[in-house]
């Protein structure tokens, strides 16, 4: 948004070729959304399918699709988004600067710092 000044993902489509070093942080933190190992969420998801077996097989098996699902759309949205032609509107570029880096690394660095501590938290409860 701040380079393009829009969310439309047609306008946003091609990034890959505009911020390639920017494209590695939406791939990581695509990859955290759709519970792919060492994340957080994967934790998460398999805990919540353990408790939803012993509830119903019913709500399991739509989970089980809903979860799937989400992760499909998630690669559908990477893979629009980062690939493609640039829009014909984006006249600047911009690699970049720290803070930006350092805002993702500070977002994606817990995902995958708290899953180390997870088995500590699952032995309390």
């Amino acid at each position: 948004y701040e380079r393009l000044g829009s969310r439309s993902l047609l306008i946003n489509k091609g990034l890959l070729n505009f911020m390639p070093s920017m494209t590695l942080w939406w791939f990581l933190l695509s990859v955290c959304n759709m519970a792919a190992p060492p994340s957080l969420n994967l934790l998460g998801e398999i805990s919540l399918l353990n408790s939803i077996v012993s509830w119903s097989w019913l709500t399991m098996i739509s989970l089980s699709f809903l979860s799937f699902f989400s992760a499909a759309y998630t690669l559908y949205l990477y893979a629009y988004s980062q690939h493609g032609k640039i829009f014909s509107g984006v006249y600047s570029f911009s690699g970049g600067n720290i803070r930006e880096y350092f805002l993702l690394l500070l977002h994606w660095f817990p995902l995958n710092l708290l899953i180390l501590k997870s088995d500590v938290c699952l032995f309390w409860i």
